[in-house]
């Protein structure tokens, strides 16, 4: 009889089988996702005694949105977060048979100029003689905000006849860039340097930055929409579900823990 009860309690409280489900995300948002998963995995492990895999692979918007078209039904996402909202909104009009739905809105991100070593606090110097890094507006949305703010900076053709505007591929290397010190500043997203706590947003002592929004007036760009869209990836009715209960905790249906976690990465919510 005693054997009889442990049995039953074990298999009460054991997690029932594992489910994965695959997401393609760009890198200025892989810090906040992470955090993200490791929460959902245990509120549903508490919250239903599922046991929930993600596996995320991070890589520039364009290359993740060819490996969706390359892939097809037995592609290698089942969800696709966008730093932008072209790319999604792109993928349902030219290719609507690799998507389940409508793209939608997660956060939205904020454009910072950032430095370790020089004063930037009142935004990008008079003089642009030095270099600076940017992401290479040609393949991140952070990079297209970074022109917009650009092309209303007075100085910037002598900065570009100078030679003194680089670029990286992504808005992950240009952070990167810059808090490595390769460069003496350049233009960031705010959820790479930014988090907020106690009612405030800190950044880490001894660090400069500039918030650029996008609508301001002086220097306005298209605001950081992030993106998301499910993809058409053949799923069990297990994986389906898992993914149906992800985005719901992305967006804070039925729970604010995945918005409050976005919250604490300085975006803002929808």
């Amino acid at each position: 009889m005693a054997l009889g009860v442990s049995t039953a309690l074990a298999l009460l409280y054991s997690p029932a089988h594992a489910t994965t489900i695959r997401i393609g995300a760009t890198p200025s948002f892989s810090d906040a996702l992470n955090d993200i998963i490791a929460s959902f995995q245990n509120y549903y492990i508490i919250n239903g005694n599922l046991t929930y895999n993600v596996v995320v692979t991070t890589d520039t918007t364009d290359n993740l949105k060819s490996a969706i078209v390359s892939g097809g039904a037995t592609g290698p996402y089942d969800l696709f977060l966008s730093s932008g909202y072209v790319s999604p909104y792109d993928l349902a009009t030219s290719n609507p048979t690799l998507v389940v739905g409508s793209p939608f809105r997660y956060a939205i991100g904020s454009l910072m100029l950032y430095s370790t070593s020089v004063d930037i606090s009142a935004g990008l110097p008079s003089s642009l003689t030095k270099d600076f890094v940017i992401a290479d507006p040609a393949t991140d949305f952070y990079g297209k905000a970074t022109a917009q703010v650009l092309a209303t900076t007075p100085g910037i053709l002598t900065a570009l006849h100078g030679d003194h505007v680089k670029t990286r591929d992504d808005i992950g290397s240009t952070f990167a860039a810059v808090d490595g010190g390769i460069y003496g500043y350049g233009f960031v997203a705010k959820s790479q340097i930014c988090q907020y706590y106690g009612g405030a947003e800190h950044y880490v002592d001894g660090t400069y930055h500039h918030e650029y929004r996008s609508n301001n007036a002086a220097h306005p760009y298209l605001e950081l929409a992030l993106k998301g869209i499910k993809i058409a990836r053949t799923r069990a009715t297990d994986e389906e579900a898992e993914l149906a209960s992800f985005i719901n905790f992305l967006t804070g249906v039925g729970t604010s823990v995945g918005t409050d976690i976005l919250k604490q990465y300085c975006y803002k919510i929808p």
